[in-house]
């Protein structure tokens, strides 16, 4: 099974060194066809999401996450978005 990667063509390079596939995209239009497009392949096993692109289709990504079991769906931050933090799994060191 295969690891693809949906986002922006900079942030492809970087997966690409790591052997999963990019599909550079750099608007909302190209981002949903390429979704659609690699659900209909059977090889691909995980799909990382940009999320500066998946947050443009919040209820759409919603929707394939439930109905979708293989491939799996992750959104991974892109360069505009700030990742999530729970205060919570932070420890102060003293």
């Amino acid at each position: 099974m295969k690891i693809v990667f949906i986002g922006n063509p900079g942030l492809s390079y970087g997966y690409k060194i790591f052997g999963i596939e990019p599909i550079p995209v750099t608007s909302k239009e190209e981002f949903l066809k390429a979704i659609e497009k690699v659900l209909r392949m059977n090889d691909i096993g995980i799909i990382l999401l940009d999320s500066d692109f998946s947050s443009l289709v919040k209820d759409y990504i919603r929707n394939l996450k439930i109905k979708t079991t293989i491939p799996f769906i992750i959104e991974v931050p892109g360069l505009k978005s700030i990742p999530e933090m729970d205060i919570k799994l932070i420890s102060i060191k003293r």
